[in-house]
């Protein structure tokens, strides 16, 4: 019986039309900051999530190579706490990935990859949304999917009740909806890309 090879993850050429799943750990220590003041802390924060690139890729005016990225899952979970972090699939959750040198399907790594991302906290029996994206970024990467890279988010992101919300997980709008809780860090909210999950596809 013969295996395989896997993949070499750092060659450019792995990044049109794939499909990778994988796990994920928060780097430090994420925070809810809720309306009314209160914190809660969350230090063991770990995840799953799957991601699919664009079979084609374009090239910017300045010969970069640039190609889009869809993330199907998002998954967080804190067993201290009991919070819950999902993708809210009814709002699109996408990314660009570009090269950082000229170039074709060759120079799609290294690269820099931004990803707009909506989600759902559920966390004490209610269920919580973004309106604007939360925007996560990973720099310089030289391997897809990038193991072992951080994604950054420096600002925090806020969120509204869902009951609150003039069409629920559909709202892209407050209307007179008051931000209910925050996602924040002690410095910038990382996500760490610990490792690839095999997933078959046969």
């Amino acid at each position: 019986m013969t295996v395989d090879a896997a993949p070499d993850r750092s060659d450019p050429l792995v990044v049109p039309n794939s499909q990778h799943h994988v796990g994920l750990s928060i780097r430090g220590q994420l925070t809810v900051l809720f309306s009314d003041g209160e914190t809660l802390d969350c230090a063991d924060v770990k995840g799953l999530s799957a991601v699919r690139s664009a079979q084609e890729f374009t090239v910017l005016p300045d010969g970069r190579p640039q190609i889009a990225v869809t993330r199907l899952m998002t998954h967080f979970h804190s067993n201290e706490t009991g919070l819950l972090i999902q993708q809210n699939p009814a709002r699109p959750n996408l990314g660009i990935l570009t090269g950082l040198r000229p170039g074709g399907a060759e120079a799609l790594l290294p690269a820099d990859v931004v990803f707009e991302q909506y989600l759902i906290i559920s966390l004490r029996g209610h269920l919580y949304l973004n309106l604007d994206p939360l925007v996560m970024e990973a720099k310089a990467i030289t391997t897809f999917p990038p193991v072992g890279n951080t994604f950054l988010s420096r600002t925090p992101t806020t969120f509204y009740d869902v009951t609150e919300l003039e069409g629920g997980l559909y709202a892209t709008e407050a209307g007179s909806a008051k931000p209910r809780l925050a996602l924040a860090s002690t410095s910038v909210c990382g996500s760490h890309v610990t490792h690839e999950i095999d997933v078959p596809t046969d």
